[in-house]
């Protein structure tokens, strides 16, 4: 018997309805937007642990340099406009053919290598550029470093170096202005102090946000700031939380205490000086925060 045309159409496949087609499409939409934030956080996870290698060849760059030098650290900030802690490390990075063309007894506002990136010292969550040129002020030009030493921090009783219009320069901590360190100068063992850390810091104003990259970072051919005010470029005084939201100007704090923090969700990552890398919570009581970043204190550290 011969096949009619709606017997034919009987047997052919359907198209999807426009209703079909919607459904679909908010399904994958759902199933997109739960895998996304899965996504970003391995991504997140990769780049704090490339941070986390980036500081553990600096811990070791810092102890090649001691063993070269009689177990002696680096200077932090010798003085104005000179060459400071990361200019002093580039040997031991491998990067000796920057060192060696660098005028060490220069002034560095005006050194060619000033727009040099250095990998090493800029954290993969970094969002900004890791050079900048043609900035309102020039202290904000050239290649950044989003790592600091620790200056220690201001207690009362203790001897600091005078700089009252940046803030105080504690002689606590590892690095400072003009105190060159030796590994025997750390009495509370090596384990138990913060050697360097993780600095991003841009003003925060509650009704605009955060001010523009670079912020408060400055390159890290700068060993300090060229004003005769002792402002520290290489290291920074603890005396803030991690990750503290603060404006410098409008909550008048001094550029040296300026706090430690970074692009990681939660904390920063540190450096210890016995070469070790731990990722500090934002949250750590602020006392045993400081405790870690003195040298000589004889505290007792109790992380949680």
């Amino acid at each position: 018997m011969p096949q009619t045309k709606r017997d034919i159409a009987g047997r052919l496949p359907h198209g999807f309805t426009l209703v079909e087609l919607l459904v679909v499409i908010t399904i994958i939409g759902i199933l997109i937007a739960l895998l996304l934030p899965a996504v970003q956080a391995a991504r997140e996870a990769a780049r704090r642990a490339q941070c986390t290698n980036k500081l553990k060849q600096l811990g070791l760059a810092l102890h090649n340099y001691a063993a070269a030098q009689g177990e002696y650290l680096p200077v932090g900030s010798p003085g104005d406009a000179t060459h400071g802690l990361f200019t002093t490390l580039l040997p031991y990075l491998e990067l000796g053919n920057i060192h060696d063309e660098v005028d060490l007894d220069g002034d560095t506002y005006v050194e060619t290598h000033r727009y040099t990136v250095v990998d090493a010292y800029v954290c993969p969550s970094w969002p900004g550029s890791p050079v900048f040129r043609n900035m309102p002020n020039h202290h904000m030009d050239g290649a950044v470093s989003t790592y600091q030493g620790t200056a220690g921090t201001i207690r009362e009783g203790e001897d600091f170096v005078s700089a009252p219009n940046n803030g105080h320069i504690p002689k606590n901590g590892l690095f400072g202005w003009g105190l060159v360190r030796r590994l025997a100068d750390i009495r509370d063992g090596l384990s138990n102090t913060l050697a360097m850390g993780e600095f991003v810091h841009r003003d925060h104003k509650p009704t605009s946000g955060f001010a523009p990259a670079p912020g408060n970072v400055r390159s890290w051919i700068l060993g300090a700031g060229n004003t005769g005010n002792k402002g520290l470029y290489t290291c920074k005084v603890i005396e803030y939380p991690i990750n503290t939201r603060l404006d410098r100007i409008a909550d008048g704090v001094f550029f040296n205490y300026l706090p430690m923090g970074s692009y990681h969700p939660g904390g920063a990552n540190f450096l210890r000086a016995d070469g070790s890398v731990q990722f500090l919570s934002e949250s750590i009581k602020l006392k045993t925060y400081q405790d870690m970043a003195t040298r000589d204190g004889g505290e007792v550290i109790e992380l949680p």
